[in-house]
């Protein structure tokens, strides 16, 4: 019986590995043929105000539209009041300002990109394997995996690297520069250093002001004065069409006296990261206005996005004081308290805007986004669909409502909202961070990754985005560019502890504990400035997981006790982390006389999980294991770095031993992930002589676990074990060969759970199998001790 088993169970596995093996062979051969359709070597991935190109060959100008393609030799040019990004094959993304002109160039044979920037600015962010060379009329950049910014004026170029290492040279003269430094060079001159107190705030022009002001045209009267001009430029605007909502204010005379038209032109102008134009339409509006909500909003904004928080505060409760019925301030100020770590006062705020004016979209957007910082999904997902059916046609209230079906596993739904999001403002990255994970989550990390490049291109001073790229670089086990995604994020936001945690455990990975150790500890440090995004109840669970990810750090150093210390305080923190009872059940794995722990902690982990890859290993889940058994195969932590991300896919995972006595063992678990369903299936077998007469033992273990999420707070899970095992009685002088060849099975109740919100477990349904038994039951008359029972949880 137990050999039929073994047969059938190893027969499954076989046929699921050549299914996970075909399945990969598949999805790499579509990815490869992906990468070679289309002759491009660019792809606009944002498009703002007038932006052109001329092929090659060709004198005439054509509209740059988003997602189109260009070949070497085609110019590209931005004008005023416009922005442009395109990414190249090579995995870099450039960033091009307004007034800017660029060619795109043959990749050398070198497999070497170029890009020839005849005038304006451009930021480059260069991730990919090829080298990137930018040609200007005063020096050549030769850069590899970096981050910089070039701007070329009538008789100079300027060089600022952000990041990595750039070799700047012309016929006078070459200079490397790294990190943090920057460059002149001119005409007939070799390129000189200079000191820049500041480097990133030369790229002001490239971040993304979220808007905060709602203005509707129905406000404005239609006619031939300032006010129908507004009216018509708020009709383009909502079609997503900046350049003429631009033109249609361009005959506005300067003589207008009111404070909503410059209010609303510094609004188009943010949209397009002209801050500095923005911020004297705000002065002017001021000027006319003291009290003025809208201006005072917009100069909120402008303070939260260039980091003065407490500038942005005392502007917001202005607007509040001054406007009290404005939605549009409490708007405003829900930013500034947000920006505090006030994210109670932030909820406050906005659901007294949505009191004051129902029919505020931006308002209810932005409640959405409030309502997931608390874990409140149903909620967030009702004001998000709230806001898109107020103004479908405004990038935030489909960006919030994609978000809010990501959450809830909605992927086709997701991606929908992202991708209109990004049709009507392709400069949001929130919209490109959110389309990213959603193609992650699908099992496409390739294209979630280059999408999350771009989202950083669009807004390069966000910290959160810059942790999102290192953990994509990580999942694509691209060792070393992660580490300097974290290194970036921690300079742009010293006070996350996200960077911190993760880069934690890139380095355990890489066989780096005690530097990960520092890493985790600081992050832990850290974990309550995340109440800028976070609850309290969730920032606990964030410690949570940051104790149980230090204490596997601990046993890695063999601080076993030390473990066993965070692993106790990650619980207590929060009684519902699954990873903590799961980091738990490894460690009593090891440990003598903590079987019944040891499934304990393994139960509460799988029952209060999300859905994962993380597979649950036969031999855990089972507490009458012998010596022997017990130190089998497996070793602490079969699969201790989880994927950061959660995707659909398949994962294997596998050991082996051989020894003397005729000792061979083996164990491998299959897992998987598809859309709201994961599943692991494993099975253990181990065989031995032993090491005295008598002491032989054969065991064979199999599970199956299957887990449903209906909802994010509510998930049905079931699992099925069989262990088959003999093992000879001490007292008896049997062989154990002949040991081996007896058997009895018996099954105990299946149950089925539910996991319920804040880790409520009720069992949905029960049946009972029937019993059976057979003569090795007769534990003090048989000649030998075997046992074989199934049971489901």
């Amino acid at each position: 019986m137990v050999e039929s088993l073994t047969k059938r169970v190893e027969r499954s596995l076989l046929v699921l590995v050549a299914g996970a093996t075909l399945l990969g062979a598949l999805v790499s051969a579509d990815a490869a043929f992906a990468q070679t359709q289309g002759k491009g070597i660019a792809r606009a991935v944002s498009v703002q105000g007038t932006v052109e190109a001329r092929p090659a060959g060709a004198t005439a100008w054509q509209p740059v539209k988003l997602n189109d393609t260009y070949a070497a030799g085609d110019t590209i040019r931005v004008r005023e009041r416009s922005r442009a990004d395109l990414a190249m094959l090579d995995q870099s993304v450039l960033r091009l300002n307004a007034n800017t002109e660029i060619t795109l160039e043959a990749v050398k044979e070198e497999r070497t990109g170029v890009v020839n920037l005849l005038r304006g600015a451009a930021h480059f962010f260069s991730r990919g394997p090829r080298s990137l060379e930018v040609q200007t009329p005063f020096t050549i950049a030769g850069v590899r995996g970096t981050e910089f910014l070039v701007s070329v004026e009538p008789d100079r170029t300027l060089l600022t690297i952000f990041e990595g290492t750039v070799f700047a040279e012309n016929p006078a003269g070459n200079l490397t520069l790294t990190s943090g430094q920057s460059a002149i060079a001119e005409a007939g001159k070799p390129p000189v250093m200079r000191v820049v107190a500041r480097p990133r705030d030369a790229v002001h022009w490239a971040l993304y002001y979220p808007p905060v002001v709602y203005f509707r045209p129905d406000e404005f009267p239609a006619g031939p004065d300032w006010r129908g001009m507004v009216r018509q430029s708020l009709e383009h605007y909502q079609r997503a069409d900046l350049q003429k909502a631009f033109d249609s204010l361009a005959t506005v005379p300067q003589a207008v006296a009111d404070p909503r038209f410059f209010a609303y032109r510094a609004h188009l102008l943010l949209a397009v990261g002209r801050a500095d134009e923005a911020a004297a339409d705000v002065e002017r509006a001021l000027q006319l206005a003291p009290d003025d909500a809208n201006a005072l909003a917009l100069q909120t904004i402008i303070a939260v996005v260039q980091g003065d928080k407490d500038r942005a505060h005392g502007a917001a409760q202005k607007a509040v004081q001054a406007a009290p019925g404005s939605a549009t301030a409490r708007i405003a100020l829900s930013y500034a308290q947000q920006a505090r770590f006030d994210l109670e006062g932030a909820r406050a705020s906005l659901q007294k805007a949505v009191e004051l004016d129902p029919q505020n979209a931006l308002a209810w957007a932005r409640l959405s986004e409030l309502w997931a910082s608390f874990g409140e999904l149903d909620r967030a997902l009702e004001a998000a669909q709230k806001a898109a059916t107020l103004e479908p046609n405004l990038s935030r209230t489909q960006t919030v409502l994609g978000y809010a079906y990501l959450m809830r596993v909605k992927i086709r739904d997701a991606k929908a909202a992202f991708e209109k999001a990004i049709a009507l403002d392709s400069a949001d990255p929130l919209p490109r961070l959110g389309l990213g994970l959603s193609k992650i989550r699908e099992g496409d990390l390739n294209g979630g990754s280059r999408e999350i490049e771009a989202a950083a291109s669009l807004d390069p001073n966000n910290a959160i985005v810059r942790s999102y790229l290192g953990k994509a670089y990580y999942e694509e086990k691209r060792t070393g560019l992660d580490e300097r995604e974290y290194s970036v994020a921690k300079q742009l936001d010293p006070n996350d502890p996200t960077p911190h945690f993760y880069d934690a455990i890139g380095k355990q990975t890489t066989n780096r504990p005690v530097e990960a150790l520092h890493e985790s500890q600081r992050a832990i440090e850290l974990n309550d400035n995340r109440a800028v995004y976070r609850s309290r109840l969730l920032l606990d669970s964030d410690e949570a997981a940051r104790s149980a990810a230090q204490a596997r750090i601990y046993s890695d150093l063999g601080f076993q006790q030390l473990a066993l210390v965070e692993g106790w305080k990650s619980v207590n923190t929060d009684p519902t982390s699954f990873s903590a009872h799961r980091f738990l059940a490894d460690t009593y794995s090891v440990l003598q006389r903590h079987e019944i722990a040891r499934v304990s902690e393994l139960l509460q982990s799988q029952l209060l999980q999300p859905l994962n890859m993380t597979p649950i290993q036969p031999r855990l889940a089972e507490s009458n294991l012998f010596l022997i058994s017990a130190g089998g195969p497996g070793s602490l932590s079969f699969n201790e770095f989880n994927p950061i991300f959660n995707r659909n896919g398949l994962t294997l995972l596998t050991t082996g031993l051989a020894g003397g006595n005729d000792t061979v063992a083996a164990e491998g678990v299959l897992g998987g992930i598809y859309k709201n369903a994961s599943f692991s299936a494993g099975y253990t077998h181990f065989e031995s002589d032993g090491f005295r007469p008598n002491s032989g033992q054969n065991d064979d273990i199999a599970n199956v676990f299957l887990q449903l999420e209906l909802t994010p707070e509510t998930s049905i899970q079931t699992s099925s074990t069989r262990s088959c095992g003999a093992a000879t009685a001490l007292a008896c002088g049997t062989p154990s060969r002949r040991a081996r060849s007896s058997s009895a099975r018996s099954s105990t109740p299946t149950q089925i759970f539910v996991r319920e919100k804040k880790g409520l477990l009720r069992p949905a349904r029960s049946s009972r199998t029937r019993s059976r038994s057979s003569r090795a039951l007769r534990l003090l008359s048989a000649e030998s001790f075997s046992t074989c029972s199934g049971h489901a949880t």
